[in-house]
């Protein structure tokens, strides 16, 4: 059963190749979806494959997203269905002396469920708002009230975070990871090895947000809010 730290792992999160790279600690899984805007939603229509790029946001145990009231992918999701909801973030390239040696740093939770309608009207109002605020903390205090007719235009979709599991690993070369598979294909990384002037390593990967600029809208008098500053895209892994 899922505790109060951990997810229960299922059929659909066990993991079958690299198990040791899985994780269903509950701090890891949130802080992986925290760290992020987009995301990719897998689900069927007519028994056909779609995938559905879009923002998200999380709040305490669920994952939203939201998009056009008449958009057909929100309106088959909105219909309670199975998908498969995906986030992954790319941290670093390791090369190594065989074009089979090259591997990749990563952070990547899925999740598996029934899509939830928000259709509470306080709700959306709210859920609006959180939209905002999981991006850019204080921004909700300067912006105007809702008009009826945008929340009327959106429909906003939920997911609750129960069959999840992560997965992720950070190695410093591809010879931490050949150790720890006890490859014999360690030897070649030796004084003795094959190709030795052949370049290895690892290239690091960081997403950061750049330097604000103010439109010909703002009041050049005014500063730089502090939140966007703090905005918790950013983390570095």
């Amino acid at each position: 059963m899922s505790t109060q730290d951990s997810f229960e792992k299922t059929k659909k999160t066990t993991l079958k190749r690299s198990p040791e790279y899985a994780d269903y600690d509950k701090q890891a899984v949130y802080e992986i979806l925290d760290s992020g805007y987009m995301c990719t939603i897998a689900f069927v229509i007519d028994g056909m494959p779609y995938l559905n790029p879009t923002l998200y946001w999380r709040k305490g145990d669920y994952v939203y997203w939201h998009g056009l009231s008449g958009s057909r992918m929100l309106l088959e999701q909105a219909k309670n269905v199975d998908v498969c909801f995906n986030v992954s973030h790319l941290d670093g390239l390791l090369l190594g002396r065989s074009a089979f040696h090259h591997s990749v740093n990563y952070r990547s939770v899925t999740i598996y469920g029934k899509t939830e309608l928000v259709e509470d009207h306080d709700e959306k109002m709210e859920v609006a708002f959180d939209l905002i605020e999981s991006y850019f903390p204080g921004r909700r205090s300067e912006l105007r009230e809702h008009k009826e007719e945008e929340i009327l235009k959106v429909k906003f979709l939920r997911l609750p975070i129960e069959e999840v599991s992560a997965k992720h690993r950070y190695d410093n070369s591809v010879m931490d990871i050949l150790r720890r598979q006890e490859s014999p294909a360690i030897m070649e990384y030796g004084p003795e090895g094959v190709n030795p002037h052949c370049w290895t390593g690892t290239i690091p990967i960081r997403t950061v947000m750049g330097t604000p600029i103010s439109d010909t809208a703002t009041d050049p008098n005014i500063q730089l809010p502090g939140y966007l500053s703090r905005s918790r895209f950013k983390a570095d892994f």
